[in-house]
């Protein structure tokens, strides 16, 4: 085979081994990254939103408050304007140049021009006074339009900000839930073909101690991650919360079967954040360190074992150091 076609064969290998991988945690957890920056933007636009927000409605507030004050003046040159066309018409009635007028002198402003007998009232002379109450009266509905359309807008306001105020909260929520899970998954990187994740989080520190002597005259069957107590735990492969246990020895613990057809032992947690029957991405976050069974008479740290097909236990050190670095 030629070389260069050797090449091609082994990257198209290697590009199906990734693309089979990538659905695994890395995937999940580059999807849960790219929500919480996509939230993360649409609260930075409701936030400007609300800003923007207050800054109208402070405009707002200013227009309506000089609509209400031009509404005083303006209303009282109205009463002004409507004691002076009385005054005028008065002396109609007793010169007898018009019909009664009861409607002229009505409260609402709207009637106070319409219902003025112009012709007869120009036929005396009075321009002046009915000019003076039609702008009188003008000006008044130019005034209470300004005070609605300012009262309307206020009200436009209050219902973006209220709209805006719950969408930043149920935005907050879900990028919350967002960071919730991403704080409970570990880092994962790629070995041999599979998403894998340390079994704890930073920092920790661990050797081979595999077939030391133990208490009782047994030999070690695991690898102790010592780690702080109440560290995250989690997940080493995609995989089945299959059993919780409690025990003397290995105090509150939990077994997690991989889809890699192992069985995963974690032992002296302190609770746990998973339940059984619960399928589980590498890194996801399973359990608490503890030192919960003989852990209590030494440091925190999870015993992790490693039991191909479910069977024997191995050496679980080169899962670990794989995983761990």
């Amino acid at each position: 085979m030629p070389k260069s076609r050797g090449i091609a064969v082994g990257l198209l290998l290697a590009a199906l081994v990734i693309g089979v991988a990538a659905p695994g945690g890395a995937d999940d957890l580059a999807t849960a990254k790219s929500r919480q920056k996509k939230m993360q933007a649409a609260l930075d636009d409701a936030t400007r939103e609300l800003d923007q927000i207050e800054t109208e409605q402070s405009f707002a507030e200013q227009r309506l408050q000089a609509a209400n004050s031009r509404l005083g003046y303006v209303r009282d040159d109205l009463a002004a304007a409507r004691r002076a066309l009385s005054g005028h018409v008065s002396s109609l009635y007793k010169a007898g140049g018009t019909r009664p007028l009861s409607g002229i002198l009505a409260s609402s402003a709207d009637v106070v021009v319409s219902r003025v007998e112009f012709e007869t009232i120009l036929q005396e002379g009075q321009v002046e006074a009915v000019a003076d109450a039609k702008v009188a009266y003008d000006s008044y509905e130019a005034a209470i339009k300004d005070v609605k359309a300012a009262m309307a807008q206020q009200s436009k306001l209050e219902a973006r900000s209220k709209a805006t105020v719950a969408k930043l909260t149920r935005t907050f929520e879900k990028a919350k839930q967002v960071a919730d899970k991403l704080a409970g998954f570990n880092t994962t990187h790629l070995v041999n073909g599979r998403w894998t994740s340390c079994p704890v989080s930073k920092p920790y520190s661990f050797v081979d101690s595999w077939g030391a002597a133990r208490s009782g005259g047994r030999a070690h069957k695991g690898t102790d991650i010592m780690n702080p107590w109440g560290n995250k735990v989690h997940a080493i492969v995609d995989g089945v919360v299959s059993r919780q246990t409690t025990s003397s020895l290995g105090g509150i613990s939990l077994y997690l079967m991989g889809a890699d057809g192992n069985e995963y032992y974690y032992a002296h947690l302190s609770r746990y954040a998973s339940s059984v029957g619960q399928r589980v991405k590498a890194g996801e976050l399973i359990a608490y360190n503890g030192q919960t069974g003989n852990a209590r008479f030494t440091a925190p740290h999870v015993h992790f074992e490693v039991h191909p097909g479910a069977g024997t236990p191995v050496d679980p050190y080169p899962y670990v150091k794989a995983a761990c670095g």
